[in-house]
């Protein structure tokens, strides 16, 4: 009976382990995939919401004139506005998107398990996909919304920019739009965690029969 105890303790003890480095490694593949591709990111966003108005009006022609009159306005660190709370939020995202869906993965196989190993279905799977991925991006959208507002006000006089910061940007937001303003466009982002559910699933599946 003591040895049998002494195994379900380890067993346990092993379980949250294995919990902390999948919310921890899930963390840091949001900070380092966000600190590389930032400025992608940047740009990507600059030209998307420069769309919708004929070529002479546009502000910007290329990615080229994007990076040119971002650094001629702010330096090489205008490409990087808004890292700050796009760090934090990744990280947040990765850690309960990643790590999220290992954790449910391993308690929902704990409570299955009685002596003999089972495996959980491509439905199983998907379903738990589906909620970490549309609960990941609903609680981390608000820190979205205010990293592409700030965003958008790269390479504007310091005296044009309607926002001082990340905390600024919160505040404002909050007193003049209330909670609705965070979540503005939220539903695209809804049926965008479908894609996400898909690719974990699909990424676990395969990582299997290879």
């Amino acid at each position: 009976t003591t040895t049998t105890t002494t195994s379900t303790s380890e067993q346990d003890l092993q379980r949250r382990r294995q919990l902390v480095v999948s919310f921890v490694s899930g963390g840091l593949a949001g900070a380092t995939s966000t600190t590389v591709f930032y400025p992608t990111e940047y740009l990507r966003t600059r030209l998307a919401m420069d769309q919708g108005r004929s070529w002479q009006e546009r502000e910007y022609k290329s990615m080229r004139d994007v990076i040119v009159k971002t650094v001629r306005a702010d330096g090489i660190l205008g490409v990087y506005q808004g890292y700050g709370i796009a760090l934090y939020g990744s990280i947040l995202h990765r850690l309960l998107y990643l790590g999220g869906y290992d954790a449910m993965k391993d308690e929902v196989l704990h409570y299955k398990r009685h002596g003999d190993s089972v495996t959980l279905s491509f439905g199983e799977r998907f379903v738990l996909a589906q909620g970490v991925s549309l609960g990941a991006g609903t609680i981390c959208y608000p820190i979205d919304s205010v990293r592409r507002r700030l965003m958008m006000q790269a390479g504007k006089p310091q005296e044009a920019r309607q926002y001082r910061g990340s905390l600024d940007c919160f505040r404002q937001v909050w007193l003049k739009e209330g909670m609705r303003g965070f979540y503005l466009g939220l539903s695209p982002n809804i049926v965008r965690s479908i894609g996400g559910a898909l690719m974990l699933v699909s990424y676990d599946v395969l990582k299997s029969f290879i």
